[in-house]
């Protein structure tokens, strides 16, 4: 390009300055004392998109329109360098970038602003360098997001824990039955956080969460157990409800039913309808099972404190019959 073509004013670039701006690999761009573009090197029009002929001469911000906030607090930081010949910055300055084919693309600029000078030691115009620190700023923003997650599942985290730690108590019948049960309902939680960490957070479905909590009961004797269902993906709380539901089913089926006891079957499916999870739990034994006596046991507890799940319970001589049920716009994914 020509020397003619690229100034809209001889005064304020010259050919040398203008052979130095064209020699920068990063943006650049020159503004006259009146904020209007007399220059901008390739780097600059590559990044905005932009061809000389459609800044020269324009107001910056007829060319990059912005709302009236960021207009002025953008024109007062110019309009310092140019009337004190001081250099000054704009710090993550995100703007919209409309391509050729109507997409917006956000970018985030960080620019400096150094005052250009003429023979005679006058500010004629201003010398922008910008940096590109968008994929920084993408950056940033995922990693406080991830913070503030982190934060949120650590407060809840805790929020469980001290809850199983409360229900434990009130059923323990001494200090080593507590940490027993305290630890056994801690490593429940965990199981379930490391599944769900492994799938993304994304909650799991129904059978993984059965396969997880059952794996250590199913082995030799795993043909007289049952899982059968449709695929369901439960959402994240949901599925820690579930998970510590089935635990307290498995770790009682273990101590007093199907599980602990020789020749013992266990049963269970589900059917989802209209976003409705309904699971049975049958478990059948060879001798007669009693249903549980005196004070209310943490399962029931438990119950009472999860949104989207409702149980009933029917104790036959066989064992127990339970049905859960799962409900809640948000309780899938």
């Amino acid at each position: 390009m020509s020397d003619g073509q690229n100034r809209s004013d001889g005064s304020v670039v010259t050919p040398e300055q203008q052979a130095l701006i064209d020699s920068v690999s990063i943006p650049l761009m020159v503004l006259d004392r009146k904020q209007r573009f007399v220059y901008a090197n390739d780097s600059y029009l590559a990044a905005t998109h932009s061809e000389l002929s459609e800044l020269l001469g324009r107001d910056v911000f007829d060319c990059f329109p912005e709302t009236e906030e960021r207009v002025a607090a953008v024109r007062a930081i110019f309009a310092r360098t140019l009337s004190e010949g001081v250099t000054t910055q704009l710090d993550k300055q995100p703007f919209e970038l409309e391509h050729e084919d109507g997409t917006v693309r956000e970018l985030v600029w960080q620019a400096t602003q150094d005052p250009l000078f003429d023979t005679k030691g006058r500010v004629v115009g201003l010398i922008q360098r910008a940096e590109d620190i968008t994929a920084q700023h993408e950056l940033e923003k995922q990693n406080e997001a991830i913070k503030h997650e982190l934060q949120h599942r650590v407060k809840n985290i805790m929020a469980v824990v001290t809850s199983i730690a409360r229900i434990t108590g009130r059923n323990a019948t001494s200090v080593p039955e507590f940490v027993t049960n305290f630890v056994d309902r801690l490593r429940s939680v965990a199981r379930s956080n490391l599944m769900l960490a492994e799938d993304s957070w994304r909650g799991l479905t129904v059978r993984k969460i059965l396969e997880g909590e059952l794996q250590v009961y199913l082995d030799e004797d795993a043909s007289a157990h049952t899982i059968n269902g449709p695929r369901v993906r439960l959402s994240l709380q949901a599925t820690k409800d579930l998970c510590m539901v089935i635990h307290e089913l498995a770790t009682n089926a273990a101590k007093y039913g199907c599980l602990g006891e020789k020749g013992g079957s266990l049963l269970v499916s589900w059917t989802f309808k209209d976003k409705i999870l309904t699971l049975t739990w049958v478990e059948r034994c060879d001798v007669p099972i009693s249903a549980p006596s005196g004070k209310t046991g943490f399962g029931t507890r438990l119950l009472d404190m999860l949104p989207y799940i409702e149980a009933e319970r029917d104790f036959q001589a066989d064992g127990l019959h339970m049905t859960i049920t799962v409900t809640g716009d948000t309780a899938f994914s």
